[in-house]
């Protein structure tokens, strides 16, 4: 009994940490002070000039350990690049021959100009930085200084590449999926809210801007994370396995769902409760279907949480549509409802093109959705022309 408590508890600990992201940043850190150590041991035998310098080869190690191997490797190019830049300033304050306050300030400023390239990446603070250290802590022995620090940096920037590309070379889908789940969680609850809005007919504008503001930083956070698991396997022997290949489809696939989502979520959340139905009840359903509404937005929220699959979504979906056929409201009466069974209709079918179809089959969809919204406003067409004899 007391090993299955131990037991257990490890086994909460250990998704603890890898919920929280501790366990990745565990290994990244035992995997950074390695090659730090191991840069900090070459250095020391490095023969010639440099072999002074052997400090900046753990710095090279650390600049080149990333989240992933080809972000580690872009990072140390563009790193050495913009030294060799600052080595080349310092050389050119030198030649003009000040080497007091004015060639601090011309290093600095021709470093920070120098750097402003976009093309240099994390590489343009360095420009300004290798140029003050050139001036100022080579001083005499500028030449011998500005070799050893290139090369001790050099080695160490391999070092902490070949390190983060032998030894568990991250892949970090499991980050992303984590934050699709929670992000789908937050649509589903603003579904869930926009339902009890609509059916106590009161809104709160700030609370709606909140939400969207949660939403729209929730997506981007998503955007960054999938495109950093998809970096990751690029240069990475793991990311070479079909199965890496597959998970980055399905989450690519995934991601794309639920920006579609998020998009008709942030149009039903503008037809309903900004402009619509409680929107000083303009355009208010009639309860013949306003109800159904309800239990539709509802539905689809539970789609979205995975409690149900989505023929559950299309079963209160169509209840609804059977609701608004049978209305004889008139057509401005309905509009709101007709336009939220579209975007209610366009969230079940983007879950369901997510689930379905690894390789994100981006085609039209099946004949009997992709009329709904024709159909839709035919039927308020001909309202209007009987309104209007």
């Amino acid at each position: 009994m007391e090993f299955q408590h131990i037991a257990g508890v490890g086994a909460r600990l250990w998704r603890w940490s890898r919920d929280s992201g501790t366990q990745p940043r565990l290994v990244h850190a035992g995997k950074a002070a390695g090659a730090a150590a191991l840069a900090w041991i070459i250095a020391r035998h490095i023969p010639g000039v440099a072999s002074d310098y052997p400090y900046y080869a753990p710095l090279g190690a650390v600049v080149a350990m990333q989240t992933t191997v080809f972000a580690g490797l872009r990072s140390g190019v563009q790193t050495l690049v913009g030294i060799a830049l600052g080595i080349v300033v310092a050389g050119f304050t030198m030649w003009i021959g000040d080497t007091g306050i004015v060639a601090v300030a011309l290093a600095v400023g021709i470093g920070v100009l120098v750097g402003g390239f976009r093309v240099l990446g994390e590489g343009s603070s360095w420009v300004s930085t290798a140029a003050l250290f050139v001036l100022l802590v080579g001083g005499a022995h500028a030449e011998g200084y500005s070799f050893g620090y290139l090369v001790q940096m050099a080695v160490g920037v391999v070092v902490g590449l070949l390190v983060n590309f032998l030894v568990f070379p991250p892949l970090h889908f499991w980050d992303a999926e984590r934050r699709i789940d929670q992000v789908n969680g937050v649509l589903a609850d603003h579904l869930a809210g926009l339902a009890d809005v609509l059916e106590q007919g009161e809104r709160d504008e700030r609370a709606w801007d909140r939400q969207q503001d949660r939403l729209d930083q929730a997506i981007a956070d998503v955007r960054s994370r999938v495109s950093i698991a998809s970096e990751s396997r690029r240069i990475n022997p793991r990311g070479a396995l079909s199965g890496a290949r597959a998970r980055l489809q399905r989450d690519g696939s995934r991601f794309r769902a639920l920006e579609r989502v998020a998009w008709y979520t942030t149009d039903l959340t503008e037809l309903v409760a900004r402009s619509g139905p409680v929107s000083e009840h303009l355009g208010r359903p009639d309860e013949a279907f306003s109800g159904p509404l309800v239990t539709a937005l509802r539905e689809v929220a539970r789609m979205i949480r995975g409690e149900h699959p989505p023929d559950e979504g299309d079963r209160a979906i169509s209840e609804l549509e059977t609701a608004l056929d049978a209305s004889r409201e008139d057509p401005s009466a309905v509009a709101v409802t007709s336009a939220a069974l579209v975007a209610l209709r366009g969230i079940v079918e983007s879950e369901r093109r997510a689930t379905r179809d690894a390789d994100t089959e981006t085609g039209p969809a099946e004949p009997e959705r992709r009329g709904l919204g024709d159909r839709l406003r035919g039927r308020l067409g001909r309202r209007r022309s009987s309104s209007g004899r």
